[in-house]
């Protein structure tokens, strides 16, 4: 739904891509139960907990190393099978949510351009939007090691603006999280999209007010005049 009055179609948009083109949380937690039921040891949310720890980030495999280790299993080779299943079933367990292909091209067709704006890194991102099926949308794809800094900082925002050949405040951020796009994207001037329905964690922050909030993806068609 609409915060505010509908605008006309925008220039520019960047979008967020996890939990925001799909259940990135529905994927990581099936990867995790499928690594702790081949170590045979632990369970998937145990092991989630690790990535959420913040000791080596939300994707490194140091996690389920550290997990093995404290269950007192480790070896190289079940760690480097472990890390096989875990890759392997992220990418397969990746779903849009209803809307976004339908939505995207609606944009396409409508000459807009987008990029994404992730802090996963490179490969990853590069491998989730190919697996999803829509790589082709997006004009770029900025990272944290392209642009040298993770969100919120304004500086992956501008990087990821210049691939569109546009400057920042021009441009809509369409993402999940409040603290790494909404309020970066309101002290910069840009339009603010909150993907509501894939915040995951769901901390409430009255102070970051975006200029539209999502329920579905689908909300952008007529947030964005994009409906025939």
């Amino acid at each position: 739904m609409a915060d505010t009055m509908t605008e006309p179609i925008p220039e520019y948009v960047l979008f967020d891509m996890d939990n925001t083109l799909y259940d990135f949380y529905f994927a990581k937690t099936q990867s995790c139960e499928a690594v702790v039921n081949f170590a045979g040891s632990g369970d998937g949310m145990e092991l989630f907990r690790y990535f959420m720890s913040g000791t080596h980030g939300f994707e490194d495999h140091n996690n389920i190393h550290d997990f093995l280790e404290d269950k007192g299993i480790f070896e190289p080779r079940l760690y480097e099978d472990a890390c096989a299943v875990y890759e392997e079933v992220k990418l397969a367990s990746l779903k849009l949510y209803p809307g976004v292909k339908e939505t995207l091209k609606m944009l396409a067709d409508a000459g807009v351009p987008m990029a994404i704006i992730t802090d996963a890194e490179s490969s990853q991102a590069e491998k989730r939007l190919a697996t999803t099926g829509v790589r082709d949308y997006f004009d770029g794809v900025m990272t944290p090691d392209r642009s040298g800094v993770r969100k919120p900082k304004p500086e992956i925002f501008h990087a990821a603006a210049g691939m569109l050949k546009c400057n920042v405040h021009e441009a809509w951020i369409v993402g999940d999280s409040p603290k790494r796009e909404i309020e970066p994207g309101n002290l910069l001037g840009m339009t603010t999209v909150y993907a509501k329905y894939g915040d995951w964690i769901g901390i409430p922050y009255p102070k970051i007010r975006p200029d539209y909030t999502l329920q579905s993806f689908g909300d952008l068609q007529e947030i964005m005049h994009l409906k025939k």
